[in-house]
């Protein structure tokens, strides 16, 4: 791990903590995207948090450790051992090795207060919930949604981080609000996405109905087609939602046709959580033909780009590359 990062775990904590200032959230996105094993280890040390609630002020960050045994556990079927040392260590090393349906059996008991519950999904997982109104929630993968059980009150409110779809059940006077990332995102009946990954800009695309989002003094409303961006630090941006794929992690399909590699690539690494390298900028800047994959295997669709761009593709670990033949 470079010097630069040494303080990692501690950034990590602080973000799930919502505490970062402005410098320090660019530290971590940009540790987050210098390689997908960051990504994953990121991810392990949150859902660990997400597990065992908020950690105590008395962090002391064991980073080399931490880092050491996660590449460790890359080479085998383990999840990782993250030293954290604390008067809840034991709890969280707990957490951090359970895996399989030992994982599950606990969330579904521990998260499942009297009145509220708690979802969460891990990597490469997709849920599904029925709320009590009749609504649905469709979730994408490291992400959790907690509602109070009955979803009783003046509104309908929904704590999200990561990123999930909403069918929204109308009911005229009890407004659905989803609070992500210090935004509120208000409906009466619609469906929508909403995506708030840690230490990322929280984005919300509307598909039917309109939505109104609110983020400090800001409010807009967000009509179909639409969407809106609210980024730390900058103005809310809302401009015309043409990404075809926003819910393709919900639909199981994507549509490339008419786009060029280079946006075809940043879909596929956000979905899969890949890196995908083009070597050759005369491929990077094609257009693609006759490409909506019925699909979602990564490695078929890298050989049907390969076999439209007559180029080659490797593997390597995360990392994909595509070069000219």
């Amino acid at each position: 791990m470079s010097e630069q990062f040494e303080n990692i775990d501690t950034l990590i904590v602080r973000s799930l903590e919502d505490s970062l200032s402005p410098s320090e959230q660019t530290m971590l996105q940009t540790w987050l995207d210098e390689d997908a094993t960051h990504r994953r280890y990121f991810d392990e040390i949150r859902r660990t948090w997400t597990i065992t609630g908020e950690h105590d002020t008395h962090f002391i960050p064991d980073t080399e450790a931490n880092w050491q045994r996660f590449r460790e556990s890359m080479y085998t079927n383990d999840a990782p051992e993250l030293k954290i040392v604390s008067k809840r260590n034991m709890y969280l090393r707990i957490a951090a090795s359970i895996t399989g349906i030992a994982v599950a059996t606990m969330l579904y008991f521990t998260l499942r207060g009297p009145n509220e519950i708690t979802e969460l999904t891990a990597a490469n997982e997709k849920k599904t919930i029925s709320l009590p109104d009749g609504s649905k929630v469709y979730m994408n993968q490291h992400s959790r949604l907690r509602y109070d059980k009955q979803l009783a009150g003046a509104e309908r409110a929904i704590h999200l981080e990561g990123e999930a779809f909403f069918e929204v059940a109308n009911e005229p006077g009890r407004p659905f609000v989803v609070y992500a990332n210090e935004t509120q995102t208000q409906v009466l009946g619609t469906s929508f996405d909403v995506r708030a990954y840690a230490a990322t800009p929280v984005e919300v695309a509307v598909v039917t109905g309109k939505v109104a989002v609110s983020h400090d003094v800001h409010k807009l409303v967000v009509t179909p087609g639409r969407k809106v961006t609210f980024a730390a630090g900058k103005q809310p941006k809302e401009d015309a939602n043409n990404d075809a794929n926003f819910i393709a992690w919900k639909e199981n399909r994507f549509v490339f046709d008419g786009m060029q590699i280079r946006d075809v690539i940043k879909t596929l690494s956000g979905y899969y959580g890949v890196k995908i390298i083009v070597t050759d900028e005369s491929i990077d800047t094609l257009h693609l033909e006759r490409l909506s994959p019925e699909t979602t295997s990564l490695t078929e669709i890298m050989n049907q780009i390969s076999f439209i761009t007559n180029s080659n593709w490797t593997k390597e670990g995360n990392t994909y590359r595509i070069y000219r033949k």
